[in-house]
């Protein structure tokens, strides 16, 4: 009787074993990455840490609440683990009896994992609540989207998860998703179909791949040009990628110099602030030639508005206008001439777009205080509001009142002394109807682009201020 109660304790006590052994997770704690393995070697949750996980203002994110990225194999058997650590890389091999084997290689530092695989029929990489978009009101939810990105032969195809259609797309580079500041991308050993589970109201990424035997190379990090170069230069790609070759060189000298005044202005709001001044400073010969266009235009306006007053008055339809076609004859100007005044907005533009692009993929941002701002990769949020406005959201912002401000205070000095009173009353006019058109785009923006324009306006009423005298 003794034998048989003995019999059944470690038949309990095997039992007990083998349902841990089955259940059992690996976890793996490096510099930058949180790793969760189950005895199966599926990656069934991800943390990436940006720029360690220990230090200051480190900012986290969560790839999959689980089954990240998981695998089916060819065959049935129980999986033995095995785990070896170097100077460089904790490499976790886990092998079924018989059949597949996956080997795992993971950083101690960086977000470059690769993994060797054989027996694997199928491979799904998959999102979680944790990465769908934080909430946001108005143009700002522009910024905070999650999509799928597929790298081919170079080129970057963005297609968001809510498409009505599934989609296939041959990876041949890298595959994954992404969303504002972080991305998991994986890249095969040869070109694979990858599936991509895109419906209405999706909300989270799911992709079906087929395996063959081979190395993959995965990516789970930040969207950050120096982390992104290390893994692979062909994921710098990611950034930027809805701009022209050309926009997204303005983008990459922004964020160098922008990086650059951070290293001797702690403060990345000062530092936020002191490129817009930079960028003032540089763009100076530029803004000259501009500039001088525009007064070129001023003195042809002025010099032509009284007889176009007269014409306008006392003439109509055709004959109208073969007046003032010889008015402008006569005076040798040409009738497109008012162009002149764009070149300025055509010097400014480019550079305003890489610096907004620049600064909403910005991760140093993320979770960057400045003054009352408790976020620089979100709206200023001064306090919330009672009540919820349509597209505005329920948070009063400060910063847009005060870009706003500083625009209607540039506008009411300026002054061009070519103008008429007419004329400078209409040219004042288009400008505050600007400034009203910046301030609704501009309201839901992060804070740290807002504060690059509201400098740059502080720096206009600056320079007027000192014409004026």
């Amino acid at each position: 009787m003794r034998v048989r109660l003995v019999h059944w304790l470690l038949l309990g006590v095997l039992a007990v074993c083998a349902h841990s052994d089955v259940n059992a997770e690996t976890l793996v704690n490096t510099d930058t990455l949180r790793l969760t393995f189950d005895s199966e070697g599926n990656l069934r949750s991800a943390f990436a840490c940006f720029p360690a996980c220990q230090g200051e203002n480190v900012r986290i994110q969560q790839f999959s609440d689980d089954s990240a990225i998981r695998f089916e194999p060819a065959g049935k058997g129980r999986w033995i683990p095995f785990q070896n650590r170097t100077d460089t890389h904790v490499e976790l091999t886990f092998r079924q009896e018989p059949g597949a084997a996956l080997t795992w290689r993971v950083p101690l530092r960086g977000y470059r994992v690769e993994l060797e695989q054989s027996g694997i029929r199928t491979m799904s990489i998959r999102s979680g609540e944790s990465f769908r978009p934080r909430e946001a009101a108005g143009f700002g939810n522009w910024l905070e989207q999650s999509r799928y990105v597929a790298l081919q032969s170079g080129t970057v195809s963005q297609i968001g998860f809510d498409d009505t259609d599934t989609t296939q797309v041959e990876a041949d580079q890298w595959v994954g998703y992404r969303n504002r500041y972080w991305t998991l991308m994986a890249a095969p050993p040869a070109g694979v179909i990858a599936r991509l589970r895109t419906a209405e109201d999706n909300s989270d990424a799911l992709i079906d791949i087929d395996m063959s035997n081979g190395a993959w190379t995965f990516y789970l990090g930040p969207i950050e040009p120096t982390a992104l170069s290390h893994a692979s230069p062909d994921l710098q790609k990611l950034l930027y990628a809805g701009l022209w070759f050309w926009l997204r060189w303005i983008c990459f000298a922004m964020f160098h110099f922008l990086a650059g005044i951070h290293a001797f202005i702690p403060s990345w709001g000062l530092a936020v602030m002191a490129m817009s001044l930079g960028v003032n400073i540089l763009m100076t010969p530029l803004s000259r030639i501009a500039q001088r266009f525009q007064d070129q235009v001023n003195d042809t306006e002025a010099r032509l508005a009284p007889e176009l007053q007269r014409i306008k008055k006392n003439y109509k339809g055709e004959e109208q206008s073969a007046k003032i076609l010889a008015l402008y004859k006569t005076e040798r100007v040409h009738p497109l001439y008012s162009l002149k005044s764009l070149v300025g907005v055509a010097v400014v533009i480019p550079v305003f777009i890489g610096a907004f692009d620049m600064l909403a993929e910005n991760i140093h941002l993320l979770n960057t205080g400045f003054l009352w701002i408790s976020d620089l990769s979100r709206p200023d949020d001064l306090f919330n509001l009672p009540f919820t406005l349509p597209f505005f959201g329920s948070e009063l912002n400060a910063l847009p009142f005060l870009m706003t401000g500083l625009s209607v205070v540039a506008s009411a000095l300026h002054n061009p002394l070519a103008l008429t009173t007419e004329l400078r009353k209409k040219q004042v006019r288009n400008m505050l109807l600007l400034a009203t058109a910046f301030f609704v785009l501009f309201y839901t923006f992060p804070a740290g682009m807002v504060l690059y324009w509201t400098t740059n306006n502080l720096i206009s009423v600056i320079k007027s201020l000192w014409a004026r005298r």
